[in-house]
């Protein structure tokens, strides 16, 4: 959504009917990064924040309901919040031509003196700043500049407040230049002149839409957007808060997906990498498994040592053709055979290292291809969790983040007719808590045989045995939250929670389990 020095002028007259007289009960930074003031005492209902988005695309003032953080601000953000508490809000205004809100606060003592200051939110795009002036010096700003950083005007605690240069007539809004482009007999004056008078009033707004998506809304009609689904609202600080809304999910979708794009490809090269390291230690292993026939020949050259012709490059035993011996034709007999007796006890030395190298590499290919399968299903929070797993996979360090305020979403929980219990995790943190919190020992444990899953336990009704129909949906989800889940039967292991335990230096989900049965699962049972 386009916004306009008109728009604007337009939401400092709601947010004034809705806001004066009212107290700054707080102010600070919300989850989101936005600045928030919560104004209570009105007349018109409880307590409601006025966030205003500095940053955001386009910068934008809303109402809502939200939280405050209640530390980490930076300097700054402290600095106008404890200026602003116990003040009353008193104009609203805006500056003609540019997108930039003016709101005076203030109070009087029980003496009778007066005090003041007042918050500018420039919601220029890319140049938004948040300001706090008190008798026309700065006193708090979220950036600050030099003149060496932009020449047409400096902004310092400190200094004076010059607010962002215009030119000397309004210009026309780039909305309104493309409607007027669109009907080319209309006066531009004569539209200036209509837009600003019904800025100042409390008409209806023109909104248009493409597909139940806003994609615009102004004082006047569009002409430009003649062939969108068109409406009107009575009040434009909604309609900012579902562009906002809009704006932050797209936003939020495509860093999704990038970060989602950027771990696949992290994980398909780790997955390269640790199978080509796997198909040359399985080479060596095999070449070590075949360590009897270097001592076989060792013994065979002592044997017939005296048989071998000098500078000979290969000899056959007469009891067993089939045994070639290989010669260094440089050595005599006792010397080839004793080439082949050191790499005899080479082979043996390092067999038990490189099977237990086989088995981490092995264990790791697990980890990354159940990496994979989170990473493809997994929400913004997932992500980052499969991200801090793969670094510790990667062998790098990973940052310890302050735990925050959202509460983790709970495991899929499923309550049967017979009394039963089913929980089912969607992603390594859910996984960990079916497993290792939420199931007894003696409850069912699920998973895809073989291949990426969810963790699935089966809780049975109090004093009872899970009945076969428990059995067989426990199972359906399990396959229905893996990574076969457009196949029409998999294979589901199940065991007792009490022989499931972690694997050791892998990713979280990653289990060993033992006494297991076999179920087939259906993945389309589940709806």
């Amino acid at each position: 959504m386009v916004t306009d020095w008109i728009l604007i002028r337009r939401a400092a007259g709601e947010l004034e009917r809705e806001l004066r007289g009212g107290r700054v009960m707080d102010a600070g930074l919300l989850d989101d990064g936005r600045f928030g003031i919560r104004i209570g005492g009105r007349r018109a209902g409880g307590d409601v924040v006025l966030a205003i988005d500095i940053f955001g695309s386009p910068p934008l003032p809303t109402l809502e309901r939200e939280e405050l953080s209640i530390a980490g601000d930076p300097g700054w953000s402290r600095s106008i919040a404890t200026a602003l508490r116990g003040l009353r809000l008193g104009e609203v205004r805006s500056r003609p031509g540019d997108r930039v809100l003016v709101l005076d606060f203030g109070t009087t003592s029980r003496f009778g003196v007066a005090t003041g200051v007042k918050l500018v939110a420039e919601l220029i795009p890319r140049f938004g700043n948040l300001l706090l002036i008190r008798d026309g010096a700065i006193i708090a700003a979220a950036k600050q500049f030099s003149p060496a950083e932009n020449e047409a005007r400096s902004v310092g605690v400190g200094g004076p407040y010059r607010p962002p240069p215009l030119r000397e007539e309004p210009q026309l809004p780039k909305l309104l230049a493309l409607s007027l482009a669109a009907q080319p007999t209309v006066n531009p004056a004569e539209l200036m002149a209509t837009a600003s008078a019904a800025a100042e009033a409390d008409g209806p707004l023109y909104v248009y839409r493409d597909g139940g998506k806003l994609i615009a809304a102004h004082v006047v009609p569009l002409a430009q957007y003649a062939a969108l689904e068109a409406s009107t609202a009575p009040q434009l600080l909604p309609l900012f808060a579902e562009a906002r809304e809009t704006s932050v999910g797209r936003r939020a979708s495509d860093a999704g997906e990038r970060r989602r794009t950027a771990l696949r490809n992290r994980i398909e090269k780790r997955l390269h990498d640790t199978a080509a390291e796997i198909a040359q230690i399985t080479a060596r292993r095999d070449d070590a498994s075949g360590r009897e026939k270097l001592r076989l020949a060792g013994d065979a050259l002592y044997t017939y040592g005296n048989d071998i012709p000098p500078a000979a490059t290969r000899f056959r035993t007469p009891d067993d053709a089939a045994l070639e011996i290989v010669l260094d034709p440089d050595l005599d007999a006792k010397g080839n055979a004793a080439n082949y007796f050191a790499r005899y006890r080479k082979a043996a030395d390092a067999l038990p290292h490189l099977e237990r190298r086989l088995a981490l590499l092995e264990a790791k290919r697990a980890s990354l291809e159940d990496l994979a399968f989170e990473t493809g299903r997994g929400d913004m929070t997932t992500l980052a969790e499969v991200g801090a797993d793969l670094d510790r996979i990667e062998g790098r360090k990973v940052a310890v983040k302050p735990a925050g305020k959202k509460i983790a979403r709970a495991p899929l929980r499923i309550e049967r007719p017979s009394g039963a219990r089913i929980f089912v995790g969607r992603n390594p943190r859910e996984n960990l808590e079916v497993t290792f919190r939420i199931a007894r020992p003696d409850d069912l444990w699920f998973h895809a045989r073989g291949i990426p899953g969810s963790h699935v336990v089966l809780q049975a009704p109090p004093g009872a045995e899970p009945d076969d129909a428990d059995l067989d949906c426990a199972a359906d989800f399990a396959a229905h939250h893996s990574r076969a889940r457009n196949a029409p039967r998999v294979e589901i292991d199940f065991t007792e929670r009490k022989y499931v335990r972690k694997q050791r230096d892998a990713a979280p989900g990653m289990v060993w389990y033992t006494n297991a049965r076999s179920r087939v699962g259906r993945p389309d049972a589940v709806t």
